[in-house]
């Protein structure tokens, strides 16, 4: 075909699309090119009545293929090329994706245990059961097919290794670009791009979207085919690739350079920031560091020893009170105060989130320590259930027992008053603890939420809302209220620091601008979907059963946005299970969460040991395929 005509019918295509792809979501590009836009878009370029696919089916009326490309390995595209490939058409894929198709058994059975202590935070967006791999394709490949050549090229961004195709039909120059770009200029979200970026030694856990420089110079090398049409795998067709490719760079570039300018990483990394700022934006674009808090000395107040990422705070007795602990070195640190007369008892443990490096040995610290164990309500359930939640670091290590205080409660101990605090800061489940001695200082334990270069929000699947009164607004309003002579304490950060109240407002009309970026950027009626990962999820996210148990799982849903909104709930379980009910309808208030509960009844009979769920959610103009997913481990 070329840039040459070939005779077809394409009336008989659109017929058969017709009945699932209704026929307002039938587009006709050119004479041989048709697209079905449903829950994810599918391109067809026929000749000679054959058939060249491009993502899927997702319309599932076409019996046969001869090809279907996949420009990644996300579920939410796969799943409407998988029947097509089961039928006989030849798979074509990514080659550094490839295992994500043909060992999708191998990924689930190592992640059982993977994700704990997990601080690399890769999508699992990926697919539940393998698919058969024909041909694994990258940069400079060519695939023909009835005459017609299609190039590959390396796309990577989105996720690691993507690829996009190109080709000439009808005097039409096509790209097919997976999720690289949505519609004119947007993003599907920036949670899928965290990464870690080895140019500045930084790691996925604090590479917020990581790969947006991978992204931006894959957006260039698509602008460079000089592309008449793009076709995403989600979203609308774009008729002006050049334009809609510099607006999306544009918007991603002002999204990051906000970002660096009140991150927490700029006291960590100091230069290395620089290297990031580099690799994103344009060589004379300047990033607005903030200045950094004052740090009003250079180690705590004597009653308070700081060991590694813990800080054990001292009375006057002896007694002492610790904040979080990760590691056994701490308890050895402990111990050796105690040993030294230095401390006589440890009356208390506080957490301030559940983060591994703060949690990992809490439960033996309690066997050489008897003392009550703190926590904020909101924390318990991920505290004493880790295994129930997909989030980073998680540990493997509940903590039982905890006395879980509301937001505000106050406590007297020895010669100091504490009041324990929600504070929704580096993750959405955290807290801090106000120490304030009688006659000296007011200390106030923030976890890990700020440094003295601003917020700590590199770990987009953190959770970190933008919305007012949540999230960061919620703790900035909160420090600004506070009394003037406070001094904010960071596990990892010696120095205690303040922030005065020019900075505070400083870093909420940073955020402020950042949600009006994103609200640009992404193409959600709200921002807050495109950095939430976790806004539709099943819990527990994992669980163990027998062989004709019976369990249940809900599926959370959290409104990000400002109107209320029906969602629909349907879970996939594998074949053999029962589920009730099929599916569920949720009527959700704005920036409300709710849930629609399921009971799985698993076979008499089970060939694996683990098995996953997954469940479509779909709500206004979105229809969103395997979204979500649990495990469901066997038990002998």
């Amino acid at each position: 075909m070329g840039r040459r005509s070939v005779t077809v019918t394409i009336l008989a295509l659109v017929f058969i699309f017709a009945n699932e792809c209704h026929a307002e979501s039938i587009i006709k590009l050119s004479p041989h090119v048709t697209i079905c836009q449903n829950s994810t878009n599918g391109a067809f370029i026929e000749n000679n009545g054959k058939r060249l696919v491009i993502y899927g089916d997702p319309g599932g009326n076409l019996k046969r293929a001869d090809k279907v490309l996949f420009t990644h390995s996300r579920r939410d595209v796969v799943w409407a090329g998988r029947q097509l490939v089961k039928n006989g058409a030849e798979s074509v894929v990514p080659a550094r994706e490839a295992e994500n198709f043909s060992k999708a058994n191998d990924f689930w059975t190592s992640f059982v245990k993977a994700r704990f202590n997990d601080s690399q935070q890769q999508t699992t967006k990926i697919p539940i059961i393998p698919l058969k791999v024909d041909r694994k394709v990258g940069q400079g490949d060519t695939i023909n097919w009835q005459k017609l050549t299609v190039n590959v090229l390396d796309t990577p961004g989105y996720t690691r290794g993507a690829v996009s195709y190109f080709v000439n039909v009808d005097d039409i120059r096509y790209g097919f670009v997976g999720d690289i770009i949505f519609g004119d200029g947007h993003l599907l979200d920036l949670y899928s791009l965290q990464d870690a970026v080895s140019d500045a030694k930084i790691g996925g856990y604090h590479g917020y979207a990581g790969r947006l420089g991978e992204l931006i110079s894959s957006l260039r090398k698509v602008s460079g085919q000089n592309p008449d049409i793009l076709v995403p795998a989600h979203g609308p067709v774009i008729k002006n690739p050049k334009v809609a490719i510099e607006l999306l760079i544009k918007r991603l570039q002002t999204v990051y350079k906000n970002y660096l300018s009140i991150n927490a990483g700029h006291w960590y990394f100091k230069d290395r920031c620089e290297t990031l700022a580099s690799r994103v934006l344009e060589p004379d674009d300047k990033v607005d560091w903030m200045p950094y808090a004052e740090t009003i000395r250079k180690k705590p107040p004597a009653w308070i020893v700081p060991i590694h990422n813990s800080r054990l705070v001292l009375s006057k007795d002896g007694a002492g009170f610790l904040i979080d602990c990760g590691s056994r070195t701490i308890i050895k640190e402990v111990i050796k105060l105690r040993k030294s007369g230095r401390l006589s008892r440890l009356e208390g443990l506080f957490i301030t989130h559940y983060h591994n490096d703060h949690t990992n040995e809490i439960n033996e610290l309690l066997r050489q320590f008897k003392c009550p164990v703190y926590a904020g309500r909101g924390s318990k359930d991920i505290l004493e259930n880790p295994g129930a939640y997909r989030l980073p670091c998680l540990t493997s290590q509940g903590v039982p027992n905890l006395t879980a205080f509301p937001d505000g409660h106050k406590m007297r101990w020895k010669e100091f008053n504490l009041t324990f605090y929600n504070y929704p800061g580096q993750t959405l489940y955290h807290d801090a603890l106000l120490f304030e001695k009688d006659n000296a200082e007011r200390i106030f334990f923030i976890g890990d939420s700020f440094t003295p270069s601003g917020i700590d929000d590199y770990c987009l699947q953190n959770r970190n809302f933008l919305h007012a009164g949540m999230g960061y607004f919620y703790c900035l309003s909160f420090l600004q209220k506070m009394h003037p002579d406070y001094l904010l304490i960071n596990q990892h950060v010696v120095e205690p620091f303040r922030y005065n109240q020019v900075q505070i407002q400083h870093m909420k009309t940073k955020l402020e601008q950042r949600k009006r970026i994103l609200a640009r950027l992404f193409p959600w009626d709200e921002p807050n979907y495109g950095i939430d990962e976790r806004w539709a999820r099943i819990y527990p996210y994992g669980q163990k059963a027998k062989a004709g148990q019976s369990l249940e799982i809900t599926v959370k849903i959290l409104n990000h946005s400002d109107s209320s909104h029906v969602y629909t709930v349907k879970p996939n379980v594998p074949g053999g299970f029962k589920l009730q009910p099929e599916m569920a309808v949720l009527n959700i208030k704005p920036k409300k969460e709710a849930q629609a509960r399921f009971e799985i009844t698993v076979p008499n009979e089970v060939s694996k040991n683990l098995y996953v769920i997954t469940s479509d959610i779909k709500y206004d103009k979105w229809d969103l395929r395997y979204w979500c997913e649990a495990m469901i481990e066997i038990q002998p």
